[in-house]
Formats: C-alpha cells, structure tokens, sequence
C-alpha cells in the first residue's frame, strides 16, 4: 500500500552538524552580552549570557582536571531546579560529556538504576539530596568499593550564589569532607573552546540520557543526539509563538530532569534570547507572585497546573496582566479547563491571554506539534475555541504516518502496514531528525519502537529514515490539524509523569503478604490526570480488605518516588485476569474500575483517606 504521509504546513530548516553547545552558544552575538538570561525566583539572584558562557567554560575544564572525565563520560544530574543547571549542562556538554538526570524525588533504589544503566560516574547534586546519593552508592547494586570511592563520584552543589561573580556574598556553609565542591570545580581555569561535534557523523553522538518510562519492566534511557537537539530547536523556533528577546520573559516550573523542561525550559528559550525564571517546584501562591513580580509573559505548564490556577484564590489577587500565552504540553489539555482558567485569570480577556498545547515525547526530543495562537493569517476562519484539545499542526523537518494496523509491531514492508484514512483513527507514528537514535542497551525495545520492525537493526541506522511508532492514537482534520484520541501503550499519565504499572507490579510484588498485582491508570476529571490504581491478590483473605488496602498504600510510598503512589487506591480480588500467554488483560480492570466508581472521581476517595487520617 501507498503510505499516506502528512508534512508540516512550515518548511523545513537546514540539518546542522554540529554540537548543540557551538549552535546555541553561536546565537550569542545576536543579543547583548548583559542581558539575564536565568533568574532565580525566590531571591531574584541571576546569570547574564556572559556568566553561562564563562561559568560553562569553567565548569568544563573543571570536570576534565580535577575528575580527569573525557569526551563519551556520562554525568548524572540529580537536583532540584537552579541556577547551577545551565552551568553544569552546558559546561559537561562543552566538555564533550554526555549527561543523565534523574528525578530528583527518586528514590536510592530508583536512582541506582539509573546510574547503572547510564553507566554514569560523576553524580551532581546538592546538600537535600546527598543523603539519597550516598545510600544508593553504599547499595550492593552499584558495586562502589570504598568511602573514598563513593566521595570522588559526588560534586555537591551549593544551596549560595556565591560562585555568581559579581553577586552579594553570604554566609558558607560548612564542606562537607572528602567531596568536591561546585565552586572548586569553577576555579581551575577555562576552556579555550568546547569539544566539537562537526562531521564524520560526529553529530550522532549522544549527548543527553533522559529516562523514559517504557510499557514494561524500567524506565529506559533515551540516547539524544547533538543532531537531534539542533534540529528539534530550529523546528520549535520556526513553529512556537513569536518570542521577544527583548519583551518576553519566561517563568519556569516544570523539572529541568524531565526532557519537557530541559529543552523547552533551559535550551530553547536561551537560544531565543529571553529571560528564563526558575522555580524550584510549584506552588500556586509563590507562581503567581512570580509572574506578577518578574511581569512573566510566558509559562510553559502542564494540566494539573491549570486546574489549581482555576480554583485557587491567589489566581485573583495578583496582577497577572503580563501573561500571553500558557503552554500545556505532557498531558492532553481539555477546552473546559482551559475557559475555567481564562475566567478566573483574564475575565475580560483584555489583553489577549492565549491557553494552547503541543505534543512530543523523550524519544522525540520532545517536540513534534504545536498549536498556534489562534486566529493565524495561515488559517485566518479558525479560532482557538474551535481548536481545543488539538495538539496542533506537524512543525518542520518531521513526517507523520496514522496507522491502523501493522501486523501487531512486526511489520518489514509497507504493504504489511494499513494506514488511517480521512477522519479515522491510527497510530501516531513519526520520523525525523529529531527522533532519538535509540534506547540504550536495548535492541529489543528498539526493534518494538521503529519500523520498519527488524529483530536486528543496523548497528548505524540512517538518521531520520526510520519511523518512531508513539503509541498514541490520534486523527487529523482537514486543516492539518491533529488530535490525540487513545493511547495504545499502557503507561499511566500522572501530572505530566510518565508511571509504568509493570514497575509499580513488580514492587507490590516484592510485599510479603502480595501474592498478585496489577495497576492501571484511572481518571480523574477533576485533577485532570490519571490516578495510579492497584489490584492485588492478598495471600491471607481472612485480613480486612480496606485496612490492608491502606496498609499497601503507605507501604508503596516507602518504596516509590511521590508520582508514583497509588493514589487511585487499591483494590483486593481473587485473581488478576490473565489472558492464555499471561499477559495482564488491563481493558478488564479498566472496565471493573468504571463500575466500582460509578461514575464517582476516584480523586473523592483521595479526600476520604486524608479526612480518616486526620481522625
């Protein structure tokens, strides 16, 4: 059969070869070397453009004299957001390292996976994580032989702006012995220029590890390119809302760890030339005093963000005039949530404030639709109101396929795959150069991911040439306008993180009074996220069901990072339903779930534990 291919409405940019360091870091002559270009929120502490660039340069040539990392080392990130992640991102990537961030509520078991698997070796992260870092390094798991060891792997970051030049000094607090700290890695001197990533296929090489939680068993890392974050920042430049270097200011919450944050929060609005706030986490009444103190224009934000900015107070008693445009993305964004968050921010909508979303995932690098703000001289009969819900229109240097059936993932040759036709749902299935190389150490998985399906990829497989199959299910209108409808791939969505019931399976298991478990995700209208939800077989009936379903659920919270509890609440039966190969038949326990619900918000049930925990 003859593929149906759809192309982004925009043309395409040139493919660059070279480092996403030297592409960034080129733009710097287009804005003033003294424009801020990070701003810490809660004290108002900030990085010029000519602090990133000294202090990553710095940093770079630290990491190769004081811990001797060469070009291909990976380091792993494991903090909270600050004004010490563009310096360690761009000064590893400067150095030639590759990098990996971890959810920085991980916990010591979580991030020993991560660090093994990544095959990391330094660790930076801070003094509120430290303990976590040391627990995971003492872990059999790790195979780390000594305490000197363990120490020579920690850089601690500093919780000061004293290494800021220019910035006003503060009390120290105490070293801590035998680490290395940040500001020491500053002062050995700087690099001339960073590691180059030009031709040969140089530009193919990883640079960035984010972990993406797979359909089954752990989280899998993602190898990104040079190539693909070049190419993924041209795109979203030539796709995104127009950005002013000189009137826009963007306010940043979202987890710098999470690949969404990492692009879209730290690259790409410094490629741009604006100002970038950083949150640590989000809270409703410090964000909206934010944007009301730095007179943010942008924010790049998530769902469940919206629906507290709709019911909380402080959304009115603070001047948010200077926001124009809120950006979902991570989740799907409904039209009633966001004329809820319109009333309750811009009444009279004067000015304009403009609520849309796009669509990406870690193995696109993320981006790969934007919605525009609407009315647009490209399409001047639509409205934003017409185009809620929609993740917009394919951006620039990527194709899409939706895609019925490909012979349950094994397809070789396009007359095996049947595609959508007009108005019927497919998988979304993309290709690009955008789209990551690969999950490391992990054939199987990508043989599943791409097709043309092959049980034994080329070791160099052409850039671009492949299709990323997404595992959601999606439609397209006649202007070119996509939606997501259904997901094929099982993971649970819970407030912008991706959750894998067979990760949460195989901890319940691990329980001692757990003889069988299955999760599923539910939804929660009114939290507007999927909720984690825990079928298990006990193996002693004669204990009560809800006194050892709450047991459960404070056991898991000892166990998991917190988007990954079982809020959804858990639920005993006597056997999980299996089909004939073992498979856990999830449509199932989806189905019970909506009749033991009874159309009632799981989120009630939430309410309901923390009032009995009160008694």
């Amino acid at each position: 059969m003859t593929p149906i291919i759809y192309k982004s409405p925009l043309p395409d940019s040139a493919i660059v070869q070279s480092s996403v360091y030297t592409h960034i870091f080129a733009r710097n002559s287009l804005y003033s070397s003294s424009t801020v270009a990070y701003v810490d929120a809660a004290t108002g502490a900030s990085l010029t453009r000519t602090h990133v660039t000294d202090l990553s340069l710095s940093f770079g040539y630290g990491l190769c004299f004081k811990t001797q990392a060469k070009r291909g080392d990976t380091v792993l990130m494991f903090s909270p957001n600050s004004l010490c992640w563009p310096v360690v991102v761009y000064g590893a990537v400067a150095a030639g390292l590759k990098i990996t961030f971890a959810n920085n509520s991980y916990t010591p078991d979580e991030l020993a996976h991560q660090y093994t698997d990544s095959h990391a070796y330094l660790i930076c992260t801070t003094r509120s994580n430290l303990r976590t870092v040391q627990k995971m390094l003492a872990s059999k798991a790790v195979g780390v032989t000594s305490k000197e060891d363990a120490e020579r792997r920690v850089i601690l970051l500093p919780d000061d702006f004293n290494w800021i030049p220019g910035a006003k000094k503060t009390d120290i607090k105490k070293p801590i012995p035998g680490l290395t700290r940040f500001e020491e890695i500053l002062s050995f001197g700087k690099l001339a220029e960073e590691e180059k990533f030009d031709g040969a296929d140089a530009e193919q090489e990883t640079v960035f590890l984010c972990y993406s939680s797979g359909t089954t068993g752990k989280p899998k890392g993602v190898e990104t390119t040079h190539q693909n974050l070049t190419t993924v920042l041209d795109m979203v430049l030539a796709g995104f809302p127009p950005l002013s270097h000189t009137n826009d200011r963007m306010l940043a919450v979202l987890p710098l760890y999470h690949i969404y944050g990492l692009v879209k929060l730290l690259l790409f609005p410094y490629f741009c030339g604006i100002t970038t706030i950083f949150m640590a986490q989000f809270d409703p009444v410090k964000y909206i005093e934010s944007v009301q103190r730095y007179k943010a224009t942008v924010s790049l934000i998530v769902p469940p963000i919206l629906v507290v900015l709709a019911r909380h107070p402080c959304s009115e008693q603070y001047d948010t005039s200077s926001l124009r445009v809120l950006f979902s993305g991570a989740a799907p964004l409904g039209g009633e949530l966001v004329r809820a968050v319109k009333a309750k921010l811009r009444p009279t909508n004067n000015p304009p404030l403009h609520i849309v979303q796009g669509y990406g995932l870690t193995e696109t690098s993320p981006t790969t639709h934007l919605l525009p703000l609407l009315p647009d001289p490209r399409w001047p009969d639509l409205s934003e109101e017409s185009k809620h819900g929609s993740i917009g229109f394919l951006i620039p240097n990527l194709e899409a396929r939706l895609v019925v059936d490909d012979k349950d993932g094994t397809a070789t040759t396009d007359e095996e795959v049947v595609d959508a036709k007009e108005g019927e749902r497919g998988e979304l299935w993309v290709r690009g150069r955008s789209i990551m190389k690969g999950y490391l150490n992990n054939p199987s998985a990508n043989s599943n991911a791409f097709y043309p399906y092959t049980l034994s990829p080329p070791a160099k497989p052409v850039p671009g040439t492949r299709w990323f199959k997404t595992g959601d299910v999606g439609v397209v209108d006649k202007s070119g306008f996509f939606w997501i409808v259904d997901r094929k791939k099982e993971l649970i969505k819970y407030k912008g993180f991706q959750v894998p019931p067979a990760e949460l399976e195989s901890v319940l298991l691990t329980h001692p009074k757990v003889a069988d478990a299955a999760v599923i995700g539910v939804d929660s209208a009114r939290e507007s996220t999927e909720l984690p939800r825990a079928y298990i077989v006990p193996a002693d009936f004669s204990r009560s069901s809800a006194l050892f379903g709450r047991e459960v659920q404070e056991w898991m919270k000892t166990k998991v990072a917190k988007h990954k509890y079982l809020r959804g609440g858990v639920i005993m039966m006597e056997a999980i339903p299996k089909s004939a190969s073992g498979k856990i038949l999830r449509r199932q326990l989806k189905d019970q779930a909506k009749r033991e619900l009874a159309g009632r918000d799981p989120a009630e049930d939430m309410d309901a534990e923390r009032a009995r925990a009160k008694l």
